[in-house]
This record gives structure tokens, C-alpha cells and sequence, in this order.
């Protein structure tokens, strides 16, 4: 699978025992693929990257991080940025589109749904070896006419929500009701439930679960 037939040194990072079980069972039917470290949290993931020469990092992307109070797109531009050059492939159970073009923005190279995780993470990692970007089919959608332009800073894309669906996310995502938003930020509850609807719609999320993960991870919490 080595672009050269060469022994590819991998890390591999997931606070779930037996996702790493399978992981390692996939990649022990090819023998050019040896992992040569694991982690189960952010902090050791940092640490063994540190001091562990490797060639790829598959990861998942929700894992404890700074004590619990951080994980997701933190802990991978924090990777990106200590190591500029590494391929990454993250493994992820969420398939929300604002996420999946937050984690490109961060610089990652392949994403791999856990659920297809047997039938493309192999694709995936000869992909990204070659050089090239793989996106598993359940969130290729995700990306079209996404670009690296539209990359997230801070709390979250301006691009995508405005200063005042910000902060009703926020609110919202601490536990406060709308009313209590409407009341806190000078609203009417009309004009809140109707920033809380559109911020969702822009987000392509469904849910109010959906919502608090997308808070925790970009910071809003």
C-alpha cells in the first residue's frame, strides 16, 4: 500500500478499545502497514507524536483533550500545527457538513466514517499516501464547492453564521430557553426561536444533540 513498498509507520488514536481492535485488525492485512503506537486521549496523542517517527496519523476525531474540556477540531489544528507535513485520516460517527468542512479547513487528508471504517479506511490510507485527499462517500456531499477559503477561525465561520446566530447558539447550548435568550439578549422570542432555526438550517444540523456538539467543538461552551 506504501507508495514505494515500504513499511508505513502508523499512529493510531481512539478512546474506544474496540474501534481500536478493528483498526488494527484492518491494518494487519497489509504488511507494509505497522502501527507503532497508540493513543487514547488528545494529551497522549500530542506526547507520542512528540517522540514517535511515524508516516500517518489515524485518529478519531472526538477524544478527551485539555482535561475533557476540549477535543475535535482543537486537538487537530493543534496536530496540523506541530506537524505541518503529517498525513492525517480521521474516523468520526458524525456526519454534520459544517464539521466535515471544519476538519478539511484544519488540513486533514482523509475522512472515514466509523460505519465504513472496514470497507474504506484501506481505500483511504492508499489514497493519502499517494498524496491525494479521500472523503468516504457518506460525506463527499458534504464538500462540493467547499474550499479551503471558507476555513474556520475562532469560535465559528462567520461565513456561516452571523454574530447574533452566534450567540443564541451559544446560549442555547449552555441551557437557557429561548424565552430566557429572549430575554437575556433584548429579543423577541420570535425573532431568537427564528435566529436558532436559521443557524440550524446553515449548519445542516437537525437536531438540538447536533447543535450543543457543534457549540462544544467550535468553543462555544
Amino acid at each position: 500500500m506504501s507508495p514505494n513498498g515500504e513499511i508505513t509507520r502508523i499512529v493510531i488514536a481512539d478512546d474506544h478499545p474496540v474501534v481500536m481492535l478493528g483498526i488494527r485488525a484492518l491494518l494487519k492485512e497489509h504488511s507494509s502497514l505497522k502501527v507503532v503506537a497508540e493513543a487514547s486521549n488528545g494529551r497522549e496523542l500530542l506526547a507520542l507524536l512528540a517522540s514517535e517517527p511515524c508516516d500517518l496519523l489515524i485518529t478519531d476525531f472526538s477524544m478527551p483533550y485539555e482535561d475533557g474540556s476540549g477535543d475535535g477540531l482543537p486537538l487537530l489544528r493543534r496536530v496540523r500545527r506541530d506537524h505541518p507535513s503529517l498525513p492525517i485520516i480521521v474516523l468520526t460517527m458524525l456526519h454534520n457538513p459544517a464539521l466535515t468542512r471544519g476538519m478539511m479547513a484544519a488540513g486533514i487528508n482523509g475522512l472515514v466514517a466509523k460505519g465504513a471504517m472496514t470497507k474504506e479506511l484501506q481505500l483511504a490510507i492508499g489514497a493519502v499516501l499517494n498524496g491525494r485527499t479521500y472523503i468516504c462517500e457518506a460525506m463527499r456531499e458534504h464538500v462540493i464547492d467547499w474550499s479551503p477559503s471558507a476555513e474556520l477561525d475562532g469560535a465559528a465561520d462567520p461565513a456561516v453564521l452571523s454574530r447574533r446566530e452566534v450567540e443564541v447558539v451559544r446560549l442555547y447550548a449552555q441551557g437557557l430557553s429561548v424565552t430566557h435568550i429572549a430575554e437575556q439578549l433584548h429579543r423577541s422570542v420570535k425573532t431568537v426561536s427564528q435566529q436558532k432555526n436559521d443557524a440550524m438550517r446553515k449548519l445542516g444540523i437537525t437536531s438540538n444533540t447536533q447543535l450543543f456538539e457543534y457549540a462544544r467543538t467550535y468553543g462555544l461552551l
